[in-house]
């Protein structure tokens, strides 16, 4: 199956690209003719490890045929550590000749499905900073209308990426191109710029700053979307040294003032002004959650809860972060005597599987009906907790009930895939939701795939108690934890770096806030970088241990 997939992965890509085919007959003679031959044999292999190390053969070669078949094998690259490593290979190139070869093909890269080949080779391009290089960036944003929005994104990412400050005015001419109809139409190239905009701007450049700050202040306006808000507000704060103000007014009075230091405004509301859902006290950013659940077999460990959860407090602390608004933008003055709802109730909770349950039901229970969510469950396999509903549910209390009791009957079993069940978060939509473990619905890929782009999560809450033991890539499923056998299963994804890895892919044009919550002993490493990489928060429940 696996195969297939990448079989018609590479056809669709060579469809879209097909000026690219070349005939690894035509090169002759020589060492580097020799060696693009040998390595042209390999881009097409199942391994994406060999086909990385194609990539960098043939980018030593640094000639036309060579950067051919790198091309070729860019277009369709869909694994996050082999892409890593071809964007290295990119940088190398240096030759007049490999370089044309590089712009003929990248700059009619804008589809969905060679968003990702774009994505690499102008991440290399960045990288390597040459002037031709630099030329080829440019022309992706000044040679592209408005409507193109994958390979704009792609080349945006890229300079954000390598922190080009000198290409600051390629952002700010798309920036200054947004519409609200971006939040629902094309969230990429949105997300994409204000994410990327205190990567690119430089306090040094003042005239610069002050220009993509009067942009973001026009965005934050304009926008209706909770996690454009959000993020256009994180991203003037990073740029200016301010709090997170919502008030487009502001940023336009701060930049009339020179762009210095204020005092705090009262008046000026910020994004943490009023509640949103929580998990573990982790708060939600947009409307549209992922919970994904480890009810693996440490999951029925006995826990011993410290005192302070045995008996919570009646009332939630008054100093505590009530968590980044997104929606409204001001205090919710609808009913400012309303009291917080109780903490949830511990008094049942013997094992981390419970106490997963009790934190979840809660959240569940006092999510908001404007917000949309669903529950992925994870163990060897990973699965949606219903497998009748996979798409995005709203939180009715019809809704709400239902899920609920499906949480109340989870039980522990087997082993911990944790890729696998990030990616199926990943996967989850609105409508049309992908299954990653077949072609059925639709075989895209949730990193580029059109609706998950759209209307997949805007939040995602991971919760686990230990390591990844298995992958959906391990061959000796029957060996892992049984006595005398290896105690992390053969696949790549069940390496932490690699998992990072491919996550990071998977985020680059998503933009999904990742919560993670590690109960017990667990691999906080991989749980923090998992959260650090996307924005989102690490609780960390180590001291909720085994007896």
């Amino acid at each position: 199956m696996k195969r297939l997939r990448r079989t018609q992965t590479v056809m669709a890509a060579l469809v879209v690209i097909g000026a690219l085919s070349v005939s690894t007959t035509t090169v002759q003679g020589g060492p580097a003719e020799d060696a693009v031959r040998i390595a042209g044999k390999k881009i097409t292999d199942n391994n994406p490890d060999v086909r990385a190390q194609a990539v960098e053969d043939l980018a030593r070669a640094n000639n036309k045929d060579g950067t051919k078949l790198m091309m070729q094998c860019l277009a369709g690259e869909n694994d996050g550590p082999a892409g890593w490593r071809m964007a290295e290979a990119v940088r190398m190139l240096s030759s007049e000749e490999a370089l044309e070869e590089v712009e003929k093909n990248v700059l009619k890269w804008n589809s969905p499905e060679t968003l990702f080949g774009a994505y690499w080779t102008f991440l290399g391009l960045s990288g390597g900073g040459t002037e031709r290089g630099n030329q080829i960036l440019r022309k992706a944003i000044t040679e592209s209308k408005d409507k193109d929005i994958y390979i704009r994104s792609a080349a945006i990412e890229a300079m954000a990426g390598t922190e080009r400050h000198d290409m600051a005015d390629m952002l700010l001419q798309v920036l200054k191109t947004y519409q609200p109809d971006w939040d629902e139409d094309a969230p990429i190239i949105a997300l994409t710029c204000i994410q990327g905009a205190p990567k690119m701007v430089t306090t040094s450049d003042t005239a610069m700053r002050d220009n993509v700050v009067l942009a973001l202040a026009d965005v934050l306006e304009k926008t209706k979307d909770d996690r454009i808000q959000w993020f256009t507000c994180k991203a003037l704060a990073s740029i200016t040294g301010e709090d997170t103000y919502i008030d487009a007014e502001f940023w336009r009075w701060w930049v009339q003032m020179g762009g210095k230091k204020v005092e705090r405004r009262d008046e000026g509301a910020t994004v943490a002004g009023r509640d949103v859902p929580k998990f573990f006290k982790a708060a939600a950013v947009g409307k549209r959650v992922v919970f994904v659940i480890d009810i693996s077999g440490s999951m029925q460990h006995p826990v011993e809860l410290p005192p302070e959860m045995k008996n919570p407090p009646k009332e939630e602390p008054k100093d505590e972060p009530k968590g980044p608004v997104t929606g409204g933008g001001k205090k919710d003055e609808q009913d400012p005597e309303k009291e917080p709802p109780p903490p949830p109730d511990y008094s049942k909770v013997k094992t981390k599987l419970d106490l997963a349950k009790v934190e979840l039901i809660y959240t569940l229970e006092n999510l908001p009906e404007d917000y949309w969510f669903n529950i992925v469950i994870y163990h060897t396999p990973h699965s949606m907790i219903d497998n009748a509903n996979d798409e995005f549910v709203q939180a009715t209390d019809a809704n709400k009930k239902r899920f609920i009791k499906k949480v109340e009957e989870l039980n522990w079993v087997n082993l911990t895939n944790i890729h696998g069940a990030l990616t199926r978060g990943f996967c989850v939509n609105k409508k049309d939701t992908i299954d990653p473990m077949k072609i059925g619905k639709r075989a895209n890929n949730p990193a580029w795939d059109p609706e998950c782009l759209k209307t997949g999560g805007t939040t995602m809450f991971f919760l686990t108690d230990g390591s990844p033991t298995i992958s959906d890539d391990s061959t000796d499923i029957g060996q892992v934890g049984r006595p005398g056998g290896p105690m992390v299963g053969n696949g790549r994804f069940c390496q932490g770096q690699n998992i990072v890895d491919d996550v990071r892919r998977l985020n680059v044009f998503r933009k999904m806030v990742i919560n993670t919550v590690g109960i017990g002993p667990h691999d906080g490493r991989l749980l923090e970088a998992l959260a650090r990489m996307s924005g989102g928060e690490y609780v960390d429940r180590s001291g909720v241990a085994p007896r």
